[in-house]
């Protein structure tokens, strides 16, 4: 009895290690104090997504929530799609927690700009997204936030203001689906977590049109206890459970434990050519919304 308890003991230990979620783990850095190189712009971003809800009666642009660290402020927004037809799923979306992984925000944007046109895109279905978790790192091109907090490490302890802002958005909702849009400077290819599935077709749907595509697939992101298999991480509850205790919850699994039984995370390798990118996060999203209750 006692061996056994140890074994599992080691099992959930190890596990500490995988499922903080994003590829690559990461602890925290030292805070940011020396003014660093602005990479991209808030306000041009702000202003596009302003004009792609001023151009949809279906679409509309709030703020949740201000962060603030002295002489930088910026807002996090939430984009609301709603669909014409009474909505039969809810869906969330959410990019840029790590300001260095562009791919998802720019997938977001190319979503906005998709429902100028094609209004009936998801048809009976709502769409809440929030583009940039980590603006500061966004605009710096940083993992991190200001303070030095990764903030996919952070929903247990929520320390950070980006993730108290995004409790306090999500208290008392529930979706559907959530996606968790990322990036992986350590792979070569696409791979994706699912939590807590009971089965993987629509993940390996996914796969294989991301092959198709001609675009390589993840196969060595290993990580103790579970790796890829065939470009798809299946995340165990029981893992999701310990990570809460052991107050390393990333934002994923934060998500499958509190607001849907239905999450993934998406993870396009930084080696490939942004457009690329773009594009595997684009159809990755549209298949999930899509396809997810349908299987």
């Amino acid at each position: 009895m006692h061996s056994h308890i140890t074994l599992a003991g080691w099992a959930a230990g190890a596990l500490l290690s995988i499922m903080a979620l994003g590829g690559c783990a990461s602890g925290h850095h030292a805070p940011f104090v020396t003014p660093l190189e602005q990479h991209r712009d808030i306000r041009a971003l702000e202003s596009y997504l302003q004009s792609a809800a001023d151009a949809s009666d279906n679409l509309t642009l709030a703020t949740i929530g201000q962060v603030s660290y002295g002489d930088f402020d910026a807002p996090l927004w939430h984009l609301a799609w709603r669909s014409a037809s009474p909505a039969r799923r809810k869906v969330l979306i959410n990019a840029g927690i790590h300001g260095n992984e562009p791919a998802g925000v720019a997938c977001v944007l190319e979503l906005a700009e998709a429902w100028r046109t094609l209004p009936h895109l998801f048809e009976s279905i709502d769409v809440d997204i929030i583009p940039i978790v980590n603006p500061w790192g966004w605009v710096h091109d940083v993992r991190f936030n200001r303070d030095g907090v990764d903030i996919n490490r952070d929903f247990a302890s929520l320390k950070s203001q980006e993730a108290r802002i995004l409790k306090e958005f999500l208290s008392g909702r529930t979706y559907d689906l959530m996606i968790d849009l990322h990036e992986d400077p350590g792979a070569t290819g696409f791979y994706l977590y699912q939590y807590g599935a009971a089965d993987s077709s629509l993940s390996e749907q996914i796969i294989s049109a991301v092959r198709l595509l001609g675009y390589p697939i993840e196969e060595n992101v290993s990580m103790i206890i579970v790796k890829t298999k065939n470009g798809i991480i299946d995340a165990p509850m029981w893992g999701l459970a310990y990570m809460r205790l052991t107050g390393q919850l990333s934002i994923a699994n934060y998500y499958r434990l509190q607001h849907s039984r239905r999450v993934f995370t998406v993870e396009t390798p930084t080696g490939l050519a942004m457009a690329d990118r773009q594009k595997i996060q684009l159809m990755a999203v549209r298949m999930m919304i899509s396809r997810s209750g349908t299987e």
